[in-house]
C-alpha cells in the first residue's frame, strides 16, 4: 500500500513540475503577444491654452485663415484589420497585427475641426514596433470637403514604436515614429517613477528645432494670410515628448507631447502656428492605467506565481513520494534460526 501512495505522489509531483514548465515555455509566451481580436482604446489628448491656426469661411464663401487661441483635442481611434493579418505570408504571418488608425484633432472651445488623417500600419506583436509592410499608408483628409484622396499603399515608412512598447521593456534608448518628420527618432531612458501606484518607465524624446519640407501652396496660403507682405518663407518645427511606460506590459500609461511650429517670413518676424502641449484626458489615463494593472497581474500570476509554486509543491511531492516508496522496498529483518553445533566424534588413537 505504501508502495502505491508513493508511486501516486511522486507521479503528482512530476505533473506540478511538467506543468510549471508549460505555463514559462508556452502559455507565458502567449500572453507575451498583442491578441488579435484586441481593439485599443480611443485615447483622447487635449491641449489648454494652446496657439494654432485654424481654417474657416467669411459669409461670402471665401476662405480664411487665422491664429487662435484655445483647448485643442486630438482623438486616436484603432480597427484592427483581421482579414489582412491572416492572409500575411513569410516572416510576418502569425506575428503581426494590421491597424487603421484614424486622428482627429479639434478645436473644443468653437467645435471647429482643425484636421483630419487616416493611416494603415504593420505592427509586431511583442514588440510593438512597426514592421515593414508594402500596405503601409498615411493620407491627410481634408476638412469640410469632398475629399476623394486615398490612403496609397506604400506612401510612408513607418519605423521604430508608435503606440506600444515592448513587453519587458527594458531600460534603453528605443526610436519613436515622429509623425511631423515621417521618421523614427531616440526616446532615451530617463528613469523610474510611480504612475497611479504603478511602477513605470520615463522615456524622453527631443526633436530640435529644424525646417520642414512644406509643399510650396500650403506655404503661399499661410503667407498670404498670416504675412501678406512677405513673398517667402519657411516653417521650423521642434517637439518634446515625454512617456511612462509599465514594463511588464509596454503600456504607455501616460503621455506629454510638446508641438512647436513657426511660420518664418522672409521679412518678418516668426509667427506661431502651433504651441501645445497634449496630455491624456482623465478617461483616458484612467482605461489604461486598469488595463496595464490587470495585464500586469496576469504576467505575474502565470509567469512567476504559479510556475514557481507548481515547481516548488512538485519536488517536493516527488521527493516525498520517493522516501515512501523506498521505504515500502526494504524487507523486513527476521532473526537467523539456532542450527545446534555437531558433535564432536572421537579420533582413535594410533
Amino acid at each position: 500500500m505504501r508502495r502505491v501512495a508513493g508511486a501516486m505522489l511522486f507521479g503528482l509531483g512530476l505533473l506540478c513540475v511538467i506543468a510549471a514548465a508549460a505555463l514559462a515555455w508556452l502559455i507565458v509566451p502567449r500572453l507575451k503577444q498583442i491578441p488579435y481580436a484586441m481593439k485599443p482604446p480611443d485615447v483622447v489628448l487635449n491641449a489648454p491654452g494652446a496657439t494654432f491656426v485654424s481654417v474657416g469661411t467669411l459669409p461670402g464663401g471665401a476662405p480664411t485663415i487665422a491664429v487662435k487661441q484655445g483647448t485643442l483635442r486630438n482623438t486616436t481611434g484603432v480597427k484592427p484589420d483581421y482579414k489582412a493579418a491572416a492572409g500575411l505570408t513569410g516572416t510576418l504571418a502569425g506575428k503581426t497585427l494590421i491597424w487603421n488608425v484614424y486622428q482627429a484633432t479639434d478645436s473644443v472651445d468653437d467645435n471647429v475641426p482643425i484636421n483630419r488623417s487616416e493611416s494603415r500600419i504593420a505592427l509586431n506583436r511583442v514588440s510593438g514596433a512597426a514592421v515593414t509592410w508594402a500596405g503601409q499608408c498615411y493620407n491627410d483628409v481634408k476638412v469640410g470637403k469632398q475629399d476623394p484622396s486615398v490612403c496609397a499603399p506604400g506612401n510612408i515608412a513607418y519605423t521604430g514604436q508608435l503606440y506600444l512598447f515592448p513587453f519587458g521593456t527594458q531600460k534603453k534608448t528605443y526610436q519613436y515614429f515622429d509623425g511631423t518628420l515621417r521618421k523614427a527618432m531616440p526616446m532615451t531612458y530617463e528613469g523610474e517613477e510611480k504612475v497611479a501606484g504603478l511602477s513605470t518607465y520615463r522615456f524622453q524624446q527631443t526633436v530640435p528645432q529644424q525646417n520642414l519640407d512644406v509643399d510650396h501652396d500650403t506655404l503661399t496660403g499661410l503667407l498670404g494670410f498670416l504675412a501678406p507682405k512677405a513673398k517667402t518663407g519657411t516653417m521650423n518645427y521642434e517637439a518634446s515628448r515625454t512617456l511612462w511606460v509599465e514594463p511588464m506590459t509596454g503600456a504607455i500609461v501616460a503621455y506629454t507631447d510638446r508641438e512647436h511650429r513657426q511660420l518664418v517670413p522672409a521679412d518678418g518676424q516668426p509667427i506661431d502656428i502651433l504651441d501645445a502641449t497634449f496630455r491624456y484626458d482623465k478617461a483616458t489615463g484612467d482605461t489604461i492605467v486598469d488595463q496595464a494593472r490587470t495585464g500586469r497581474a496576469q504576467l505575474l500570476l502565470f509567469g512567476r506565481y504559479l510556475p514557481i509554486g507548481l515547481l516548488v509543491v512538485g519536488l517536493v511531492a516527488m521527493v516525498a513520494g520517493a522516501m515512501i516508496t523506498r521505504r515500502a522496498a526494504v524487507p523486513a529483518r527476521h532473526a537467523a534460526s539456532e542450527v545446534p553445533a555437531p558433535e564432536a566424534s572421537a579420533v582413535p588413537q594410533g
